[in-house]
């Protein structure tokens, strides 16, 4: 198989424009490198484009890793089939390529393999061709110690028969084709499964090629945390008259005996390894889907805009350990810490909690505070809006629901215990909500992708797949914006393009060695940083402390001449953004380089290092509503949507709890994919429908709002 000309074709993308990002990955070159700088050698492939290549091609080399491991296995059987041997190479999945490798693979004892170790395989064949009905003569002749009667003996021919029927790749093709289109999949709850528990699934039927993602993805974990039992049913009927029509001689004498080894065949064999692979298949289309939407999710999160030249409050709430709170500058540097000890029991606390708030906030300038969504968070929340009532320079000021997720793994990292070995790990939570106000993408990067508390059934996907494809998210979305090589933590330099975690550790170092870096030249002296990384990392670096004002910006020093002719020719930005195509044309051509890349260096001279984040809206969010009671239905408000999944959008509207749109709710008529009417990050108006103070859960619609 043509693994470029496969991917091409699946992304519908131009085979050349594959070969060569495949040839530039394969060179060493990262993902956001091709992106950025080597558009013109791929054609202009997307971000996306360029990532989904790059996990396709992974997919495609193990499948073919696989199939040597196959055809070797073959190979020492001796088995010379070159119609197989074809089959084996034009395979483009896994399961396919396991069911024709199935009648050779090497199996554990079964009852097949028993029959044929006491030689009852010319027996099994005599079956099928004998005429005559003399079997119960025939079958005298292998009677042993194994198999003492004559019954036993035919038993174990037709078992042999039966294996032989399942192991036809033909037949389990067929029987998933027809699952997929014509099965079932139905799910009863067990009596001992947990009250309020999997309700939807308790007696669950739904036509195969009707399944959303998180059906499939809910009766798994339903499955496994033996709540729910799972069963296919299939069109059985169909199934056995196909395999008879093959199977079956027309004029044995033995059609009874042979009919009941194609029903046993079917029923023992093929129906539960069928139901397996077909509902590892759903599994694995849903798990696709999910990360797909953790993929948005975490961008979406990570691309929320920092705040610049702001002093904010880490609020970290808590009932038992009193709440925790870490002032920041506008660089992120912890000035103070604070300790409210149990705010909330009795008026004097609250009262002396509140003074100390507006002492500690006048010492250290707030201007924004940073509220944690855990524990204690709707009491603080009070507490804290009653502070901005008594105060009149505080009327202004934003307090922001931070999500704490992640946050305590943070704190016990070795990282957090070196910068701050004197803090509790409470302490170092409140500046983590803190930083993550001022700057999310350069906090949150400290903590594992999975951890940030985006997507749904996170625990039932397959955890290096999850892993792997949010760590390119987590890149991307780092190059994109670019990092402050002077300011920039290793956890952050780790995720920039050519950084290895040990490169990131050296730059850290050097720094902490020798002071600033002053230049992108000098990065070529940290241990560890070879011309290679250098290439693929000194785009994406900012240097706002060089002499060479390109090192502040995305312009790649491969291009920096081109950059420098450019503003020789334009010193006027207004002119320079007032470009025709023509002139974009005769520069291309004078100055030897694509029109996407001139493209991006005239926007990057036209607007130096301007952090694409900024352009990002937020939501308004109203006064007086800081917890799920103080929601009435019917209240119309403004949020964020933070997940959209197949069954609908939630929505961030400024409280702990994050409010569902179910997809019936996004707007008047039928609605098949939610994807298609919000995206994460979308500002949008929503209003209250109901509100579920047991299970916590508020339902929210679009209809009539717009959009």
């Amino acid at each position: 198989m043509d693994i470029l000309n496969q991917i091409s074709i699946e992304l519908n993308l131009k085979t050349e424009n594959v070969r060569k990002a495949v040839a530039l990955l394969d060179g060493g070159d990262s993902v956001p490198f091709i992106a950025r700088y080597r558009k013109e050698e791929t054609g202009g492939l997307s971000d996306e484009n360029r990532r989904d290549i790059e996990e396709k091609l992974l997919a495609y080399r193990n499948l073919e890793d696989r199939k040597k491991t196959v055809l070797k296995s073959l190979a020492e059987q001796k088995v010379d089939d070159p119609k197989l041997l074809l089959e084996i190479d034009a395979c483009k999945t896994r399961s396919k390529l396991e069911d024709l490798y199935r009648p050779y693979k090497p199996k554990k004892t079964t009852r097949a393999s028993k029959a044929k170790a006491a030689g009852l395989s010319p027996l099994s064949d005599y079956l099928l061709s004998d005429r005559t009905g003399g079997l119960d003569k025939e079958a005298e002749k292998y009677l042993c110690e194994a198999y003492a009667t004559k019954e036993k003996v035919i038993n174990g021919a037709l078992d042999i028969l039966a294996e032989k029927i399942s192991d036809n790749p033909n037949y389990r093709t067929f029987i998933k084709g027809l699952a997929r289109k014509e099965g079932f999949l139905t799910s009863t709850k067990l009596k001992d499964a947990p009250l309020d528990t999997f309700d939807n699934y308790a007696s669950y039927s739904k036509k195969v090629s009707e399944l959303k993602s998180y059906n499939v993805l809910a009766i798994n974990r339903g499955v496994n945390k033996k709540c729910l039992t799972k069963k296919f049913v299939l069109p059985d009927e169909k199934i056995l008259a196909h395999i008879e029509t093959f199977e079956l001689p027309s004029s044995s004498p033995y059609q009874e005996r042979l009919k009941g080894r194609i029903e046993d065949s079917y029923g023992r064999l093929i129906y539960p390894s069928v139901c397996n692979d077909v509902f590892s298949e759903l599994r694995e289309k849903a798990s696709e889907d999910s990360i797909q939407e953790f993929k948005a999710s975490l961008k979406a999160t990570l691309m929320v805009p920092p705040l610049k030249g702001r002093r904010i409050l880490g609020f970290d709430p808590g009932f038992t350990h009193g709440c925790k709170l870490a002032f920041i500058d506008e660089n992120g540097k912890v000035l103070d810490t604070y300790v409210l000890k149990d705010p909330f029991h009795g008026k004097g606390n609250e009262q002396r909690a509140k003074e100390e708030l507006k002492r500690l906030r006048i010492k250290n300038a707030t201007f924004t505070i940073a509220l944690g969504n855990g524990t204690a968070s709707r009491e603080s929340l009070t507490l804290l809006s009653e502070r901005k009532k008594e105060e009149k320079d505080l009327a202004k000021r934003e307090i922001a629901i931070v999500s704490e997720s992640g946050a305590s793994i943070w704190s016990a990292t070795k990282q957090a215990q070196k910068e701050f070995p004197s803090f509790e790990p409470n302490l170092r939570s409140a500046v983590s909500i803190a930083r993550r106000r001022l700057d999310p993408l350069a906090e949150l990067v400290k903590i594992p992708p999975e951890s940030i508390g985006v997507g749904q059934y996170q625990y039932d996907i397959d955890k290096s797949k999850l892993s792997l494809a949010l760590k390119g998210v987590v890149e991307d979305c780092v190059n994109y914006v670019g990092v402050n090589l002077n300011q920039a933590s290793s956890s952050l330099l780790c995720y920039v393009s050519g950084i290895s975690s040990k490169v990131a550790d050296s730059l850290v170092a050097y720094r902490e060695k020798n002071g600033i870096i002053s230049s992108r030249k000098e990065l070529l002296k940290v241990p560890y940083l070879g011309p290679k990384a250098f290439e693929n990392c000194a785009g994406f670096l900012r240097i706002p402390e060089s002499k060479e004002p390109l090192d502040n910006t995305a312009v790649h020093p491969e291009s920096y001449p081109i950059a420098k002719a450019l503003r020789k020719e334009y010193p006027d930005k207004e002119k320079l953004s007032s470009l025709t195509a023509k002139d974009r044309e005769r520069l291309s051509a004078k100055l030897s380089v694509g029109l996407l890349t001139l493209q991006d260096i005239v926007k990057e001279l036209i607007q130096p290092s301007r952090d694409p984040r900024l352009n990002a809206k937020s939501a308004t969010l109203l006064e007086g509503v800081n917890d799920i009671k103080d929601l009435k239905p019917g209240r119309i408000r403004e949020g964020t949507i933070r997940n959209v999944t197949g069954f609908g959008f939630f929505v961030d509207i400024g409280i702990e709890i994050n409010g569902l749109v179910y997809l019936t709710e996004i707007r008047n008529g039928r609605v098949d994919d939610p994807h298609l009417y919000g995206k994460p990050g979308d500002i949008v108006k929503v209003k209250v429908l109901s509100i579920d103070l047991k299970r916590n859960r508020i339902s929210l619609t679009r209809k009539g709002l717009g959009k």
